[in-house]
């Protein structure tokens, strides 16, 4: 439980209290709990489609994923533009490592916020209400994924080295195992389509570890964003599949 609430402390704004004192090895613990947490997402941000017979479903998608920036606090979304100004700066190692870590945003994360958001309004138009319970899980799983096949990039610590150095082939088997039950339990084709979402994730975090070394925290949080946007997609063209 302890981990668990940590886990909501440091990823989500769910006001909870937390009153014991900050651990590296709860974090560790709490990592296997990372698609729990998605799951803890997705649960609030579905429910505004208990009102669809009253409210046209854009208006219900669109407080849905306002709820996903309040609930993440737009963590992630800062990690996504992070790695957009940095890996698409096309400069040194070392260059992009700073970019990633300078506050300011630039012309690439300021398009990356911008496509990410509009594709996620739009695409989730055309899914089931149902498949935002998964987004989250399957985005938070995809960072476990990433972090277990990678290392830290840079010298110095920060808040992503606890998570990508601690996690392992356990985490990966929990965090997957989880992931297709609650896949399942909605259709069970849907923990096939998810195979696409994660070898996009292997895919580009391979591409990251050969421009900047590694993973940061910054492109765990890119990850996390981007596997959920592809999630959406793919399930959008294979919904012929789903019943």
């Amino acid at each position: 439980m302890r981990s668990l609430l940590l886990m909501i402390v440091f990823f989500t704004r769910i006001p909870i209290k937390y009153k014991w004192d900050y651990r590296d090895k709860d974090l560790k613990k709490g990592i296997a709990l990372f698609p729990m947490i998605g799951l803890i997402i997705g649960t609030i941000i579905w429910l505004p489609s208990l009102l669809k017979d009253y409210i046209d479903k854009p208006i219900i998608i669109l407080i849905s994923w306002l709820l996903y920036l309040w609930i993440t606090g737009g963590l992630h979304i800062d990690g996504l533009a992070d790695t957009f100004d940095g890996i698409f700066s096309n400069r040194s190692k070392e260059r992009m490592l700073e970019i990633m870590k300078d506050s300011r945003i630039g012309t690439f994360g300021v398009l990356g916020i911008v496509f990410i958001v509009i594709s996620n309004l739009v695409i989730s138009n055309y899914i089931d209400y149902t498949i935002l319970i998964l987004v989250p899980i399957v985005g938070r799983f995809s960072a476990i994924l990433a972090a277990s096949i990678s290392k830290y990039a840079r010298k110095e610590t920060g808040m992503g080295t606890t998570f990508i150095t601690s996690c392992g082939l356990k985490h990966v088997i929990l965090g997957l195992l989880f992931t297709v039950i609650c896949a399942t339990l909605i259709d069970y084709k849907i923990a096939v389509i998810t195979v696409i979402t994660y070898i996009f994730v292997i895919i580009q975090t391979k591409y990251i570890e050969n421009k900047i070394g590694g993973m940061t925290g910054d492109t765990v949080g890119y990850i996390i964003e981007i596997s959920q946007t592809i999630f959406m997609v793919s399930i959008y063209f294979f919904r012929g599949l789903i019943i």
